[in-house]
């Protein structure tokens, strides 16, 4: 018997006539105070009468608890008549009506609820932007806000409704007293589980009194529950699993989960793919067993609430289904076909509320335009593949130039495609100039994926293919429809046995792996990306090291003797340990400096304890708890004290340092870095790549890590798959060394850990690589690795405001371009570390403008004249030939403009900075034309990872080394504490990429 038309009997009695329920689903179309709309009774009723109930959405317990405009109240008596209005127009039909209750607590918006503070178990603001800090809720409050769900529970009694669905999930109130991230009390209200546990039980009991006072045993009690959170701390599984104990035991009729999915797995551990279905089952008491279970999420046909009820559910609960198909029950129990798209003419018919409408964008298709498109689309399938046979050159568009690309035909084949490569940035676009070709030629079609890490790239070969077809008068329309060969899943299974693998193919892996070769070690590289580089081929190329007998050669910039000066009145009382002796040589130097530039020597002054006290200070941060954070003190010594030995054996491998100039990155508080005359990372990753490839190391790309294999506390090998599912079981003689860098392409990650920027947000930019998501720091944890640092994430303040890339627009030199806000004002320190000046640019309007003129062409370190034309003609540059029309192009005050950079130039001209105290002068401003880059902070670098030692050693949550792992690089927290110097993390991943490499190959 099919399984959907089963009825079901709760423990009240009352009964469903099948396994479907329409979800509780806003529809915002509720009157001002919360009071029942005829467009909503007849939304509803549209829907009744097949499904086995109807869950009304979220109707508030108390007027300032809504949670989003149009909300549905049921807060006051007089909104019973509207009410029943409702549960008749639902009930008429034959469908049970349920009212789900709730109150948002601190996700109450001020806005919607008449400017009212919000109100929580305690004063802990959520996670997410713009969030008010909610009062806490006193003893008498938390009574009364009881009695407005007992209020609400018999409400819902006199209008009529079946029952009501307790609301305990979506992070609102009662979900808020039983978590402990937003319950931090210690009284009978929180504290242990037990105790956050008292209010939801608390509610329960109050709304079962209710409906016993009114003689109600056959009225259905339900409770939503979100399952985990992703805040730390908070609700995990189990404690979940506990609380459903508590509340069976207590007698109820149903629990219904709140996900996206019905099989979605952990959210806290997305590497465990057991769906939490499965694991509810499992883990479910005798009480829980007891209690039907609903399922919601990603069922928009039969077939999906079939699978969700042989996975374990007892009911499955149909949300976006209903949306565009009213009737949706009875066509899944037909067997029929169910929409899951409304068709842009289809409001009126859909019964759906405007409101509600103008939040579905995301469902809803032209459909007429939809028809045409796939008609020409098998049209266009049909048509016969014919060229006109030869050699055919055409272009497509690429990172820094029109990427060249030669294609060969003959009457019906493309035989042959040759890519230029020579203007692009090679170590990202190699992959897209090997495969795309390749995959092209194999499949004779267009339809072709871009490449991960290569997206620019990938589309100018398929574009430069696709403008040679026309040559050649193919129909390339034609081709970019024609089908492609099914990728073959692969179920097998390679074993090997190396010495060392090495987990990510950015500079900390490529240097681990090449120093573990030169011990005479065998080595496996793997790299999750179809090409290497990581975050490396994305940098600019800084190196910091202190080389004074380089550096003394050049002359100080105005205003890097006064920022010593500042160094050396620093209190002692900074310091501790190590450091305090090391500022104590500092100073001693420092008095040395200063009588050589009373004797009128003018020199860059720099050493090795200058750039270890500055990456200790530069780090030393406060969180939002008013903790200091500083660097561990051995991991900052090792480091600078081997960052020279690191630029050595860089130049040593191949690398070709620029030794004309020293630079200053953005956030480096000074000159010091070596900087390849290569442009951008890709010569450290090119170089590094060939040597490790002349030593016999293997490189093994499009391979994720997924878990490390351990024996008797030992790190003995790795497990990872490939992108066509084939499983790699790698045992190592040696060990595992971690690389695979941040994770500041994982926003959850950042937001979950967060504990300095209240700004990051869902949809803010990176910097990042794709590939840096964590799965490394996450790959350690679950072998008991201990995480340091987790809480501070980098915002690099000049990322563009449309991609977040850093490496475009105009790359110099802080000391040669002024930062101005929407104002047109100058408002910070342009040398500023980059904490601080992603800082002030949030407190300006988030979007500032970096101001230069024509000779800041001479110092542009990443780009050419080509590329800074292309970007004048893109936007990512603005140009103009005096300041007045560039303030009028970027929108800015002219007279402000103007004043700002005349003022800015005296302070070049004295070589010192009354407003803002820059450390370090270079060009003026004065000769057009001028150039305006806008910027925006964009996240960078993560501090946190796996706690570490000097020799690379990852440390267990218990203090003790896991043996056979290490790590090295982004991945790895403790060395730059909660900010990071610019050009330090190249010399990190260089320097402790080395050691890693070391340690492992010598099993220190």
């Amino acid at each position: 018997m099919n399984q959907l038309i089963k009825e079901i009997v709760f423990q009240s009695g009352i009964k469903l006539k099948n396994r479907i329920v329409m979800a509780p689903m806003t529809i915002q179309s509720a009157f001002f105070d919360g009071g029942v709309t005829q467009e909503m009774i007849t939304y509803y009723g549209s829907r009744s009468g097949d499904a086995g109930a109807i869950i009304v959405e979220s109707a508030f317990v108390e007027n300032y608890g809504r949670a989003f405009p149009g909300a549905l109240g049921i807060d006051t008596d007089s909104k019973v008549a509207g009410l029943q209005k409702l549960a008749d127009a639902i009930k008429a039909k034959g469908s049970k009506a349920i009212l789900q209750i709730y109150h948002a607590g601190r996700m109450a918006n001020p806005e919607y609820n008449g400017g009212h503070h919000p109100i929580s178990a305690s004063p802990v603001a959520a996670l997410r932007d713009n969030a008010a800090t909610p009062l806490e809720m006193t003893e008498a409050q938390i009574e009364t806000m009881i009695e407005h769900f007992g209020n609400a529970a018999r409400r819902a009694i006199l209008a009529g409704f079946d029952g009501v669905e307790i609301h305990g999930a979506n992070t609102y109130l009662i979900q808020q007293f039983f978590s402990p991230h937003s319950n931090r009390r210690n009284d009978k209200w929180g504290g242990s589980i037990e105790k956050r546990t008292t209010f939801p039980l608390a509610v329960l009991e109050k709304v079962k009194q209710v409906a016993l006072s009114h003689e109600k045993t056959n009225f259905i009690i339900g409770y939503r529950f979100s399952p985990e959170e992703l805040e730390e701390p908070g609700i995990r599984f189990s404690d979940t699993m506990y609380l459903l104990d508590k509340l069976a035991t207590h007698g109820l009729d149903y629990f219904h989960f709140s996900m996206g999915s019905w099989a979605r797995n952990s959210i806290v551990e997305p590497e465990d793919k057991e769906p939490l279905i499965t694991k509810y089952r499992q883990l479910q008491s005798e009480s829980v067993a007891k209690v039907p279970v609903i399922g919601v999420g990603g069922i928009a046909q039969r077939t999906d609430a079939e699978k969700a009820l042989s996975q374990g559910y007892d009911i499955v609960s149909v949300g976006k289904g209903y949306l565009v198909e009213p009737t949706w029950a009875a066509k899944a129990l037909n067997d029929e076909p169910c929409a899951e798209f409304a068709d842009i003419a289809q409001q009126g018919e859909l019964q759906i509320p405007t409101p509600l409408w103008d939040i579905m964008d995301y469902m809803i298709v032209d459909s007429a335009a939809e028809a045409l498109k796939h008609q020409r689309i098998k049209e266009l399938q049909n048509v016969k593949i014919e060229f006109k046979p030869g050699e055919y050159t055409a272009y497509g568009r690429g990172h820094n130039s029109d990427l060249p690309v030669t294609v060969t035909f003959s009457e019906d084949k493309i035989l042959e495609i040759s890519v230029d490569s020579s203007k692009e940035s090679d170590g990202i676009a190699n992959p897209a100039f090997e495969r795309i070709p390749q995959q092209i030629i194999n499949d004779q079609t267009l339809n072709i994926d871009v490449i991960s890490g290569a997206t620019v790239s990938s589309q100018a070969v398929i574009d430069g293919v696709s403008n040679a077809v026309d040559l050649a008068g193919g129909n390339s329309e034609a081709l970019r429809c024609k089908a492609r060969k099914a990728v073959e899943w692969s179920s097998e299974t390679i074993e090997e046995t190396v010495d060392i693998v090495v987990v990510g193919g950015g500079g900390a892996g490529l240097s681990a792996a090449l120093t573990a070769l030169d011990k005479g070690r065998s080595v496996i590289l793997l790299e999750k990306f179809p090409a290497i580089g990581g975050n490396t081929v994305r940098t600019g190329g800084w190196v910091n090291a202190a080389e004074p007998e380089w550096q003394n050669d050049f002359r100080a910039l105005p205003g890097e003797k006064e920022n010593l000066m500042a160094l050396a009145d620093t209190p002692e009382s900074e310091f501790v340990d190590g450091y305090l002796a090391d500022f104590k040589i500092l100073k001693e130097q420092l008095d040395s400096y200063f009588v050589d530039v009373a004797n009128g020597k003018n020199y860059l002054f720099d050493s090795v304890e200058l750039h270890r006290i500055q990456t200790y200070l530069g780090g030393k941060r406060t969180d939002l708890n008013g903790q200091s954070i500083y660097g561990q003190y051995d991991l900052v010594e090792t480091l600078t004290s081997n960052a020279m030995a690191s630029i050595n054996w860089l130049s040593d491998k191949g690398i070709d340092f620029d030794r004309r100039v020293v630079e200053i990155p953005v956030g480096a508080l000074w000159r010091r870095a070596h900087k390849p005359k290569r442009p951008k990372g890709v010569e450290f990753v090119d170089k590094l790549q060939k040597r490790i490839q002349e030593k016999g190391g293997r490189i093994i790309t499009d391979t994720r890590a997924t878990d490390l294999i351990v024996e008797d506390g030992n790190v003995v090998g790795i497990k990872a798959i490939q992108a066509n599912g084939t499983k790699l079981v790698l045992s190592v003689n040696n060990g595992v060394v971690l690389a695979s860098g941040g994770f500041g392409a994982n926003t959850q990650m950042i937001k979950k850990y967060n504990t300095y920027w209240r700004e990051i947000s869902d949809d803010i930019k990176t910097t990042n690589s794709p590939a840096l998501i964590g799965d490394g720091i996450a790959i350690g944890e679950k072998v008991g690795a201990e995480l340091v640092g987790m809480g501070f994430v980098q915002l690099m303040p000049i990322g563009d405001p449309k991609s977040g890339a850093l490496l475009t627009g105009l790359i110099v030199p802080p000391e040669n371009f002024v930062f101005v806000n929407q104002q047109g004002k100058r408002f910070i320190d342009e040398c500023g570390s980059r904490d601080v000046l992603a800082e002030a640019f949030f407190d300006n309007g988030g979007i500032i403008y970096m101001i230069a003129d024509e000779k800041i062409r001479q110092t542009a370190a990443n780009t050419s004249d080509e590329t800074i034309e292309r970007e004048i003609k893109e936007g990512i540059i603005i140009q103009a030939d005096t300041l007045d029309e560039l303030a009028e192009k970027i929108g800015v005050p002219a007279a402000e403009l103007i004043a700002t950079i005349q003022q800015y130039n005296t302070y070049v001209e004295q070589g010192h900075d009354p407003e803002f105290h820059k450390s370090a002068f270079g060009l003026k401003v004065e000769q057009g034309p001028f150039y305006a880059t806008p910027r925006q902070p964009s996240v960078h670098h993560t501090m946190g990872g796996l706690k570490i030692d000097t020799k690379a050693r990852v440390i267990s949550k218990e203090g003790n080394i896991i043996p056979g792992l290490y790590a090295a690089g982004e991945v790895a927290g403790g060395i730059h504490a909660g900010n990071r110097l610019g050009g330090n993390a190249l010399i990190d991943i260089f320097t402790y990429g080395r050691i890693a490499g070391e340690s492992v190959a010598e099993q220190i």
